[in-house]
């Protein structure tokens, strides 16, 4: 079972990291900048808006939409399985939980809406699966340990420096800092589980 929840962290946060990139690539005149963009930019279907200062035109908002909710989805299932026997079993499903229905309202409510539901989404997804990363990686027994207090620490920390230091300039970084902390997170503890269960495998067939 932990193997799969390896596998299954390792692909949602590739499929993820991959998705913006092909929604950023599309973008031209101007093109996307990771720095200065906000990552929900690259969600907004056309036509071509400015918002404030930033030009919005992202052609594949429907890919980046997509990888919001298979993050979102991804993550709940890897966080259900784990929790099954896990000590920390309710508040590692309420923060996944959490998780996959901020990513749902993002992609269902772009920024371009003006809804508030897009601002919880953000808030929930940011903020459950780091919480859920931290809740998870620290428990006794689980692996990278330091890791799993460190990237969520670090993305909370961004999240708080967010629209404070570089206003308008680099509000990209702090942004992704929350959110790639959660998707560095998945990808690190899902390959642990994935090496823990083949050293586990190898002891069997040694015995």
């Amino acid at each position: 079972m932990r193997a799969w929840a390896g596998l299954l962290a390792v692909v949602t946060g590739i499929q993820y990291v991959v998705l913006e990139a092909v929604a950023a690539a599309a973008w031209n005149d101007p093109s996307y900048r990771y720095a200065y963009n906000y990552i929900s930019d690259l969600g907004v279907p056309g036509p071509r808006s400015d918002s404030g200062q930033r030009v919005i035109d992202s052609p594949l908002s429907a890919v980046m939409n997509t990888a919001f909710v298979l993050q979102g989805l991804g993550f709940l299932v890897v966080g259900l399985l784990l929790a099954r026997h896990h000590p920390r079993r309710l508040p590692i499903t309420a923060f996944v939980v959490a998780h996959a229905v901020g990513n749902v309202l993002v992609a269902a409510f772009p920024s371009s809406t003006g809804s508030s539901f897009h601002v919880i989404g953000a808030t929930l997804a940011i903020a459950g699966g780091n919480a859920a990363a931290f809740t998870i990686g620290t428990a006794k027994g689980s692996p990278l340990k330091v890791l799993s207090a460190v990237l969520p620490l670090t993305g909370l920390v961004s999240i708080l420096l967010l629209g404070r230091v570089g206003a308008g300039e680099i509000d990209g970084v702090w942004e992704r800092g929350g959110v790639y902390s959660i998707t560095a997170w998945e990808i690190a503890f899902g390959v642990a589980l994935l090496v823990a269960s083949r050293r586990r495998l190898g002891e069997s067939a040694a015995l």
